[in-house]
């Protein structure tokens, strides 16, 4: 992780990530499959981009929906690594 990493506004966050809304002051994305096994293998991916970055969403998954929180913690923000991820995640 880079070493000094700058806060953006939820509003940039939403400029820099169109298809995320912002909850809570976190980057958040909800995402439908056809069953478990789609979902499950979705997380997976996630994860293998997550670790390329070094960068960990907060996951919850019920059956067939995966909901994604993204912020960077030791901000206690967003920055530009969260936009990272999030343009990741939709690429998968």
């Amino acid at each position: 992780m880079p070493a000094k990493l700058k806060k953006i506004t939820p509003l940039q966050a939403k400029k820099l990530a169109p298809t995320w809304s912002i909850k809570k002051n976190k980057l958040y994305k909800k995402f439908i499959f056809m069953n478990f096994s789609d979902a499950l293998s979705f997380i997976v991916q996630v994860g293998i981009e997550s670790e390329k970055i070094n960068h960990h969403p907060t996951i919850s998954n019920t059956y067939n929906k995966v909901e994604i929180w993204l912020d960077t913690h030791s901000v206690n923000g967003l920055t530009s690594l969260d936009i990272k991820l999030s343009n990741e995640i939709d690429n998968i």
